[in-house]
């Protein structure tokens, strides 16, 4: 018991460390709106970029809201990868599926 208990208090601590951030991404059709948080609260001036897009090499900042609108040009359905960094320096990602964009 006293082992279970160990191991426990050491997860509590170790996640308590952790700073919870989230990027939500809203797919439109001419591109997508980014969230970013961190903690709960919107990350403001965060730099966001995409990596695996090699047509689109931009950073994109973040407003007071932690939003921001990334423009996409899409030939076809894919999985692209959306990098955040924080002021802070802490670095976030996320894989978002982005449907073929018809006009």
């Amino acid at each position: 018991m006293k082992k279970v208990n160990v191991v426990l208090s050491s997860m509590m601590i170790a996640f308590s460390s952790i700073s919870l951030a989230d990027i939500s991404v809203s797919d439109t059709q001419s591109g997508a709106w980014v969230t970013v948080t961190e903690n709960g609260q919107p990350a403001s001036n965060a730099t966001v970029s995409l990596k695996n897009l090699p047509q689109n090499r931009n950073t994109f900042q973040t407003n007071e809201n932690g939003r921001v609108f990334v423009p996409l040009s899409l030939n076809h359905s894919r999985s692209i990868k959306y990098v955040a960094v924080t002021e802070d320096g802490n670095k976030y990602s996320r894989y978002a599926f982005h449907g073929e964009q018809k006009r």
